[in-house]
């Protein structure tokens, strides 16, 4: 497959435009959703938090009603190496008793927390909060560090909200990859030349089942349409300029040939049967060339008359003698022993010459012709051409009887063309095939009756 040439209408800075526009917002929705996510998971945190702090308070209050202890400095340092915080009393008399260690900023959140009892105090790094103690005996207040917004070590939802959110960033990316590259494929193959071949959408993506697939293969049917269009358009191009070439050729060649095929008659007559047939048969050969070519290029209504096939096909026989013995091929026919039909004689004796000078050609190295023909029905003949050549190529198969398709050195691609025309115009149609046991077969049908 040859490279697929550069769009020029695609410019360069352009390239990935679709593909950022397509993940920046969904990469900035997944980061919202996952700091959305993280953040509630902190407010949860903080919430626990509050919720540990108003435990460690509450037991320690019904644990001191309890306990029948004076409510001292040391009880404090005691509970607050118990409870892992900061335990302190509020007593009536007393004011605010503290253990050892206490900062500045701690007693002030304490003496906050007295004064927003029941809720939570906080000032700085630090939180309180008070309740009183069952006995009537005072409060007792419990101070904490505020801990970090973002505390993995005390809850295990976030690891895997952050990975949900790289996951979703990852979806994302992979989202974008598989819409925007087929898009960009889509780009580079629009500009590929229409009239080479090689260039045809990648399958991946004329067999997707969604609105790219249904745009590729639309694409792919345009594209097809532009390559049967450029080639109407070559062909009636050829044709156009293989009917000037023909119309003037035709009085050149043909006023010349009349003139030797009419010298060769009288040959015939006097003196020797054979020279003069041969070269009559020749210049009726050239005449038929010149008839052919002006047929393919503008293609007359027949002119039909009755014709015994049989004995056309035997005089066909015996005037290419000598360019089957040239070849060394010999021409076998196996015909019933009359079959007369309605036809443009002069043509389908040339679509015949055609098929079995085609034959000859397959086999340079000599061989057998074989040319079948029998009737099916009252309306209808059926022949076969078949040879001992290597057979039909793949694509001659796929071009057989197409205008200017020609696979051997120097063929012009008409003889084909011609017989495939005339044998539609007779009502029948022209295939080929390959044989098992080597060769080929063009098999033709023929309506008996006028078109």
């Amino acid at each position: 497959m040859s490279k697929t040439p550069p769009n020029p209408a695609i410019d360069p800075r352009s390239r990935g435009g679709l593909f950022r526009r397509f993940i920046v917002p969904q990469v900035l929705i997944a980061t919202a959703a996952g700091a959305l996510a993280l953040l509630w998971a902190a407010s949860q945190q903080r919430q626990q938090a509050h919720e540990r702090l108003a435990e460690v308070a509450e037991a320690n209050a019904l644990f001191l009603t309890n306990l029948k202890l004076p409510r001292s400095w040391q009880l404090a340092d005691s509970l607050s190496q118990v409870t892992n915080s900061k335990v302190a009393f509020f007593l009536p008399d007393e004011g605010l008793v503290v253990g050892h260690g206490w900062t500045t900023e701690e007693r002030a959140v304490a003496a906050l927390a007295r004064e927003l009892e029941p809720t939570l105090a906080r000032i700085g790094e630090h939180h309180a909060l008070m309740r009183a103690i069952p006995d009537g005996r005072g409060s007792i207040v419990v101070v904490e560090p505020v801990g970090p917004l973002f505390d993995f070590s005390r809850s295990s939802s976030l690891v895997p909200l952050l990975g949900m959110t790289l996951l979703a960033v990852a979806a994302a990316f992979l989202i974008a990859r598989s819409v925007v590259r087929p898009l960009q494929t889509l780009a580079e193959h629009g500009f590929s030349a229409p009239a080479e071949k090689g260039h045809e959408l990648p399958a991946r993506l004329t067999a997707r089942h969604d609105e790219i697939g249904i745009l590729a293969r639309t694409l792919e049917q345009q594209r097809s349409e532009l390559l049967d269009e450029q080639a109407r358009r070559r062909n009636s191009e050829k044709m156009a300029l293989l009917g000037q070439l023909a119309t003037s050729l035709a009085h050149e060649i043909k006023n010349p040939a009349a003139a030797i095929i009419m010298h060769a008659r009288n040959l015939e007559a006097q003196q020797d049967r054979g020279e003069g047939r041969l070269i009559r048969e020749e210049g009726e050969h050239i005449t038929a060339l010149v008839n052919q070519w002006l047929f393919v290029a503008k293609p007359k209504a027949p002119r039909s008359s009755e014709t015994d096939l049989v004995q056309l096909l035997r005089s066909l026989k015996s005037r290419l003698a000598p360019l089957l013995d040239f070849h060394r091929c010999r021409l076998e026919l196996q015909l019933p022993e009359s079959l007369i039909i309605s036809c443009d004689t002069q043509r389908l004796e040339q679509v015949f010459r055609n098929l079995i000078d085609n034959a000859i050609k397959a086999m340079p190295e000599g061989g057998t012709v074989t040319l079948e023909m029998e009737q099916t029905d009252e309306s209808s003949v059926v022949f076969h051409v078949l040879d001992e050549g290597p057979g039909f190529s793949a694509q001659a198969l796929a071009h057989f009887g197409e205008t200017f398709y020609s696979e051997r050195e120097g063929g012009m691609g008409l003889g084909l063309a011609l017989a495939s025309g005339v044998v539609r115009a007779q009502g029948g149609t022209l295939t080929a095939r390959n044989l098992k046991d080597g060769g080929a077969c063009v098999t033709g049908t023929l309506n008996t009756r006028p078109i």
